[in-house]
């Protein structure tokens, strides 16, 4: 239930925190049954949430370990459908509960719900693709072991900036592959390097995809429109900006954090404006600041 009330609301909250998000070739993401999505990661969990938003069927997460480690994240965690993946500097000791992490991916994968991996394995600023882990493969190699019809999914993200509001996003999908994909008589071992070169080559063409041509958003029309929104949300804006850019700025989390914590806060800001917009004008006046607050806060973020 936190899955699904965080999915449909995130995809509001988006639509305040980005100019674009463009989905190329959206017959993907709506694809049914076990998919193993292997995807870049230039920044950090805002992939995650842009791909489990998006995606029509359930995403389960392979996420970082670390931040597994006190009960009560782990319990929220396990409700947001994220699964822990261990690494070497996590501990040679840890790297064995792993299997029970691939595990849990595959048992997902057999109720036909889709599981991303960041195949490079690691996160970074990076606009290139990295060489890729050998963690996605593994999954894909054993669930087909173990006879489930589980297709990759090559994705490609980018974003035009990694600090500025109001950015823009390009969600890439290429070509599902399954195990008739892999050449005939090949042992296990080539098979995890045939999966990941097909991954990588679909990444790398995928990587090439230009954007969109910006369309006008008629600034003119827009203007008054978006200094209104300016008025009304700055405030709110600036409560967090400062202090996550401050703590935040030069590690990969900054975007993240940002977007969360604006995300987590926003409806209290629009409750905020309606008692104020109600204590002035009575409560049509705080319904009118309800609409306004927000839409007035898209027209500023498509101006921008």
């Amino acid at each position: 239930m936190l899955y699904y009330f965080l999915k449909y609301y995130v995809r509001f909250t988006l639509l305040l925190f980005c100019k674009r998000i463009t989905i190329h070739h959206k017959k993907a993401f709506q694809l049914d049954g076990p998919l193993l999505v292997g995807a870049n990661h230039p920044n950090s969990f805002f992939d995650a949430i842009l791909v489990g938003t998006y995606m029509r069927v359930p995403v389960h997460f392979m996420t970082r370990s670390d931040v597994f480690r006190f009960k009560a994240v782990r319990f929220i965690l396990s409700r947001l459908q994220m699964i822990p993946v261990y690494r070497i500097r996590d501990g040679k000791d840890k790297l064995s509960l792993n299997e029970q992490s691939f595990r849990e991916a595959r048992k997902s994968l057999r109720k036909g719900h889709h599981v991303l991996i960041f195949v490079e394995g690691f996160c970074n600023y990076q606009t290139t693709l990295q060489p890729l882990k050998k963690g996605g493969a593994r999954i894909l190699d054993q669930s087909w072991l173990e006879h489930l019809p589980v297709k990759m999914l090559p994705l490609w993200i980018r974003y035009n900036s990694f600090h500025d509001f109001g950015k823009e996003v390009d969600l890439i999908p290429g070509t599902s592959f399954g195990i008739e994909a892999m050449p005939d008589n090949i042992d296990a071992g080539n098979r995890l390097l045939e999966i990941n070169r097909q991954t990588s080559t679909q990444l790398l063409q995928l990587s090439q995809t230009p954007s969109p041509k910006n369309k006008s958003t008629g600034s003119a029309i827009l203007a008054p429109f978006a200094f209104l929104g300016f008025l009304l949300n700055a405030p709110f804006y600036f409560l967090f900006a400062p202090a996550t850019r401050n703590f935040f700025r030069k590690t990969v989390h900054y975007d993240s954090v940002l977007f969360s914590l604006l995300s987590l806060f926003y409806p209290l800001w629009m409750m905020l404006c309606y008692g104020l917009a109600a204590m002035i004008g009575g409560v049509w006046y705080g319904v009118a600041a309800l609409f306004l607050v927000p839409l007035t806060a898209r027209a500023y973020v498509l101006w921008k």
